[in-house]
């Protein structure tokens, strides 16, 4: 869908639903934290396939303190220097381990794609409301010039006496009102304008002209994008969860497994005179005893956890699939209603109101009925521009439960390359 005419501060219009994404991204205060937690959720997974660290064991050992044995060895000839290094060695653990927290990255991922997902169609539906408003002003506008030039030909006739002053302050008080309603969508507009600088972090303009609005929100309303559940990123991560949660499950299990720790070492002794060996090797192992805490609570809160993901995401697709019953049965309606509205009563509005102007320019007509007139012309007006916003909005919220999914910027491909 284009989505030109609307400039954002010195940034360049978006022209496509790529550009407009890649926008959200770069510049939603709310997703800016996302970048963090992704690195880290990264960071984790590939830090799950390295080995432990090795330690490094140094040693001086048997120091003599006091009068040695025998009596005549020299000092430096009694201690001995240890050397050693020891390497953890999980057991049935690595594996678990490696898929927990890539299912946590996923998790993470998916997660942040929602709220890129969500604040996307946001901004799409700021850009309606700014449509819109600049189409609401550009009607009150032309009816507010028709009512002037109406109160201007009123206070003509009434100067001449061929009407009375009461006819003048009607003209006047429609002109009022309907300037005061023009006042009041200007309001509105520039409060969406403001709404659009906090989402985008930059002073966002209005459309070109009325025409460019009217025909953005005309697109719009014949907007029919319609995902599939399966794409859906907060279903999808709910699934990564309950996985992730599983592989915690099975990790804290394995936990009853106790890992070994292996040793090895040279040592250089000096104190030959007592028959130790000058220089040797020592080779150990050392492991837990998984008496009290093997894990058994970690687990059992895994397997909890991997129940409430299954569950939400179950009842979040069911409750998803029945709004969206309902949505089709409305948007069928407002469609309906739409096409009456632009088709024939407006056009129909429009020629009773000009017939008027003419008869009560001629005095073959109540300004009373003119102003009555154009009342019901201008609240059609509005409710065909609202009809049009509110059947973009329920399209909008179609593509949000159904899982339309807005091109991804490159560091939040969770895909993996073919």
């Amino acid at each position: 869908m284009l989505l030109t005419l609307v400039v954002l501060g010195a940034l360049t219009a978006p022209t496509n639903d790529a550009e407009l994404s890649r926008l959200v991204w770069e510049r939603s205060v709310d997703l800016q934290g996302a970048r963090a937690r992704i690195a880290q959720a990264r960071a984790d997974a590939a830090r799950a396939h390295l080995l432990p660290n090795p330690g490094l064991d140094v040693g001086y050992n048997t120091i003599p303190i006091g009068v040695h044995n025998p009596a005549n060895e020299p000092f430096f000839s009694i201690p001995n220097l240890q050397v050693g290094v020891s390497e953890l060695v999980e057991l049935g653990k690595r594996g678990p381990r490696q898929d927990a927290t890539a299912q946590i990255a996923r998790a993470v991922g998916f997660d942040t794609i929602e709220q890129l997902r969500q604040r996307f169609f946001d901004v799409k539906e700021l850009y309606a409301d700014i449509a819109t408003s600049q189409a609401r002003i550009a009607s009150f506008t032309q009816l507010v010039e028709g009512a002037t030039r109406l109160r201007q030909l009123e206070e003509a006739r009434a100067a001449h006496g061929e009407t009375s002053s009461l006819d003048v302050d009607r003209a006047q008080v429609e002109e009022d009102k309907l300037r005061s309603s023009l006042a009041e969508e200007n309001e509105r507009l520039r409060a969406g304008l403001r709404n659009c600088t906090l989402a985008l972090g930059d002073a966002c303009e209005p459309f070109g002209d009325a025409a460019a609005a009217t025909s953005f929100l005309e697109v719009l309303a014949r907007t029919s994008e319609v995902g599939r559940f399966e794409a859906r990123p907060d279903l999808r991560a709910l699934s990564a969860q309950a996985d992730a949660a599983r592989a915690a499950g099975v990790l804290a299990e394995r936990r009853a497994i106790p890992d070994l720790t292996v040793r090895f070492g040279y040592v250089k002794d000096w104190f030959v005179t007592s028959g130790n060996q000058p220089n040797s090797l020592f080779v150990g192992v050392s492991l837990p005893l998984p008496v009290f805490d093997h894990g058994q609570h970690d687990a059992q809160a895994a397997a909890v956890l991997a129940q409430t993901s299954e569950r939400s995401r179950v009842l979040l697709l069911e409750s998803s699939r029945q709004s969206l019953t309902g949505i089709g049965v409305e948007l069928t309606a407002f469609d309906e209603r739409r096409n009456r509205l632009r088709g024939s009563t407006i056009p129909l509005a429009k020629r009773i109101v000009e017939r008027l102007e003419e008869a009560v320019t001629r005095g073959g007509a109540t300004l009373q009925d003119l102003i009555l007139a154009r009342r019901t012309l201008e609240e059609l007006f509005i409710d065909a521009l609202d009809l049009e916003l509110a059947t973009y909005k329920l399209s909008i919220t179609r593509a949000r439960l159904s899982g339309v999914v807005p091109p991804l910027p490159p560091e939040l491909n969770l895909e993996p390359a073919p």
